[in-house]
């Protein structure tokens, strides 16, 4: 769920696969892998489905596009599913909420804050629900996330990157160049949950028990000049829609101008607040 345009998705598919394999070869030597890929309507499958079936893969695959805020199967269709930096994006902006001259809750007000949790905690209920309806009785969900420790407070979080393309549009918006309402209006739907609300999500749904959960550090090492190209990958399609393309182009660029101050987060505090959550549950019922 979530699988873009590969190939990590395919190295996931590739490790549950084998794993299923070694652990069933006696008994069931011949089993056959139905894999679906799913991503929003926009995600162009042509380019994930060209990379799959260059090399021979040891499943069927089709494409599911659609939310996975959502039903996406008929009950009882699925053994496991599995999403991986995924989740941490809400379903939508909260609404009704006011956050003046910045585009996240990180450093924002409580009450953003409180809006983003809630959004948050709606969006799992929904995702779990209908994933309870969809995978059998025994079957698996493997999630794999950005985290913050419990003891974190929200306005340390450890994504401080918002910050700093926020600067950018901020300087854009003193010089001119780009409208305030046009900032006052956007804002990253992108929360990232502890492992404390992890758990009151998923005991609140009661469809499926915690088999594991673990946190983890993220990847240490990176440098500052290729962390936001990472960013600006992942995020400019959004900036691009909303400010457009030029004013997405140079804030961009007026970011990594801000190396050095980018360079002593990531080494000072990055590694520090924000973790990778790993986390495998079991559906208990069958609604």
């Amino acid at each position: 769920m979530g699988c873009s345009v590969g190939p990590n998705t395919f190295f996931a598919m590739q490790n549950i696969v084998e794993a299923i394999k070694d652990k069933y070869h006696s008994t069931s030597p011949e089993i056959e892998f139905q894999v679906f890929f799913n991503d929003h309507v926009t995600n162009d499958f042509n380019i994930l489905f060209k990379s799959l079936f260059s090399n021979q893969k040891p499943y069927f695959a089709a494409a599911i596009p659609g939310s996975f805020y959502g039903r996406l199967f008929p009950s009882c269709s699925l053994h496991i599913a599995y999403s991986c930096y995924t989740l941490q994006w809400l379903s939508q902006v909260p609404k009704d909420m006011k956050n003046k001259r910045r585009i996240h809750y990180d450093g924002a007000s409580i009450e953003v804050w409180n809006a983003y949790v809630a959004q948050f905690h709606k969006d799992m209920e929904v995702f779990l629900s209908a994933r309870a309806e969809e995978i059998v009785p025994g079957g698996l969900i493997v999630l794999v996330l950005p985290a913050i420790p419990s003891e974190i407070h929200y306005s340390k979080i450890g994504y401080r990157v918002f910050t700093f393309l926020e600067s950018s549009l901020i300087d854009m918006v003193n010089e001119g160049i780009v409208e305030e309402s046009l900032v006052d209006s956007f804002n990253f739907p992108v929360y990232f949950p502890s492992t404390e609300e992890m758990t009151k999500a998923v005991e609140k749904n009661g469809c499926f028990s915690i088999e594991r959960m673990e946190l983890t550090n993220p990847q240490s090492g990176i440098d500052a000049n290729s962390f936001i190209n990472h960013i600006r990958a992942g995020f400019e399609e959004m900036f691009t829609i909303h400010f457009g393309s030029k004013i997405a182009d140079e804030m961009f660029e007026r970011t990594l101008e801000k190396i050095e101050e980018i360079s002593a987060w990531l080494e000072d505090e990055y590694c520090k607040t924000t973790r990778q959550l790993f986390l495998v549950l079991k559906c208990k019922i069958n609604l």
